[in-house]
């Protein structure tokens, strides 16, 4: 049906949709998938209302009344594909759907004809950190070993998805981690080589390569980056699932940054590797 990858996006009131279509090999009819998004009513941004009822009464439907304390969802970090069957997950997406009084009907077409669902619970993490992303591992010795553990990627910013820029920013993470791991390298070779051509030179007499400033340049370099993203895409988030009011404010910001050229630079600002 298509000659390539499409994308469209809906809004609704207190909803946002993306639906995909893109090959799946040839002579293989078009895949096609939806993602819909939809703010936890017991939340307020990133604040929880009040914690879960340890008693076990919490109930389990993510829409229900705000009155009552809806279990998270699970993260599901590995996308593992949810056990209910097709049908029970349509009625309930549909009802979802009607509620935020999505436009089109291409969402809910696909929503119709769709033969697996997931559940992805998606939940702001707070990327600052007094201890940063560099641990020095302890030596029973002495304290000190001269091994460290480095945060990367998800593991030391994890952020919310509506910039699409999680892998990005995880794989600029590990390109500047490897080059300041091979500068480390590069100056202990340039160290054996001078204490070779002078002869031997004591170890004492040669300033050791510090790996722990290097590590530190690496996070100093990533931190301020990742963490811009990560405030952009948390209020781009709030935008898009924005309801009543706030979603006709957004409607509103939404045409004006887009005729003046600000999403367009926000989106490629955070696209552009900064190491």
């Amino acid at each position: 049906e298509s000659d390539g990858a499409r994308f469209t996006q809906a809004f609704g009131n207190g909803a946002y949709a993306l639906t995909t279509s893109y090959g799946a090999g040839k002579g293989r009819p078009v895949a096609r998938g939806a993602f819909l998004v939809y703010g936890d009513e017991n939340y307020i941004g990133p604040f929880p209302k009040r914690k879960p009822d340890t008693k076990g009464d919490a109930i389990s439907s993510p829409r229900a009344s705000s009155k009552e304390f809806t279990t998270p969802l699970d993260e599901n970090a590995d996308w593992t594909q949810n056990n209910r069957v097709p049908k029970e997950y349509i009625t309930e997406c549909m009802e979802l759907l009607k509620s935020a009084e999505m436009p089109g009907n291409d969402v809910a077409n696909i929503v119709r004809n769709s033969d697996r669902f997931f559940d992805l619970g998606v939940y702001f993490h707070n990327p600052f950190s007094w201890n940063g992303w560099i641990r020095e591992v302890p030596d029973n010795m002495n304290g000190k070993s001269g091994k460290f553990c480095v945060l990367a990627g998800d593991a030391a910013h994890a952020m919310p998805p509506f910039l699409g820029q999680g892998g990005n920013q995880a794989m600029q993470d590990a390109y500047m981690l490897a080059s300041k791991i091979y500068e480390y390298n590069e100056q202990i070779q340039m160290q054996q080589t001078r204490a070779s051509l002078n002869g031997g030179e004591s170890e004492e007499s040669l300033v050791e390569p510090n790996l722990k400033s290097l590590l530190k340049e690496y996070e100093h370099r990533r931190w301020l980056p990742t963490t811009s993203i990560t405030a952009k895409a948390a209020l781009l988030g709030y935008l898009e699932i924005g309801s009543g009011i706030f979603g006709n404010f957004r409607d509103t910001f939404f045409f004006v940054m887009g005729k003046i050229g600000v999403a367009k630079k926000v989106f490629l600002d955070a696209a552009t590797p900064k190491m």
